[in-house]
């Protein structure tokens, strides 16, 4: 089943993992950028996580900014999701070494993606001009620690706001640099 396109299920349980680990990073960052959350796709997200991180909550030490059990949850899925994936893919499990390499390159990964994405989404939105949606809302309150310090430096040209374009850029050649550090 796997041919040069790689394999379907693969991508499947890859994709369910990193929607996972999205949505727990998510409330993650949400609380550590004080993002609104009367928002009703916060809500969602803290209504998707609670299940989870509420009962470790009880468990780590407190803090105002920083989810501890939510990191706990994503480092835990991110784990998980290596040893499934070196499993399915017919390589055994990794060793001591590799699984806390892979890990922490697919954890640095999820969190450079999900600023990607919410970037780019964002960048995308503001072309659209629906700037008083949850969605959006959602998407400033992420966005909005990497694109300020970008502003200040580069300001509008002509109305042409160009900080996500520095960040996505950013982000890919940073996500280059750590993938050759690493494995290169």
């Amino acid at each position: 089943m796997n041919g040069q396109f790689g394999d379907p299920l693969l991508f499947l349980v890859r994709a369910l993992f990193d929607l996972a680990i999205f949505v727990v990073l998510l409330r993650y960052f949400l609380q550590l950028f004080r993002g609104n959350f009367f928002n009703p796709l916060t809500q969602s997200i803290v209504r998707m996580t609670d299940p989870v991180l509420r009962p470790l909550r009880r468990l780590l030490p407190h803090s105002r900014r920083h989810d501890f059990a939510a990191l706990l949850v994503t480092g835990v899925l991110i784990v998980v999701m290596v040893v499934v994936l070196a499993a399915m893919s017919g390589k055994g499990m990794p060793g001591g070494g590799v699984l806390v390499l892979s890990a922490l390159y697919f954890g640095f990964l999820s969190v450079t993606n999900l600023f990607f994405w919410t970037v780019l989404l964002r960048a995308l939105s503001s072309w659209l001009g629906n700037s008083g949606s949850p969605a959006v809302a959602l998407l400033a309150d992420l966005t909005a620690p990497l694109l300020q310090p970008v502003q200040r430096i580069l300001p509008p040209l002509g109305g042409l706001d160009l900080s996500p374009l520095v960040v996505l850029l950013g982000i890919q050649v940073l996500q280059m640099v750590v993938g050759n550090l690493l494995f290169g």
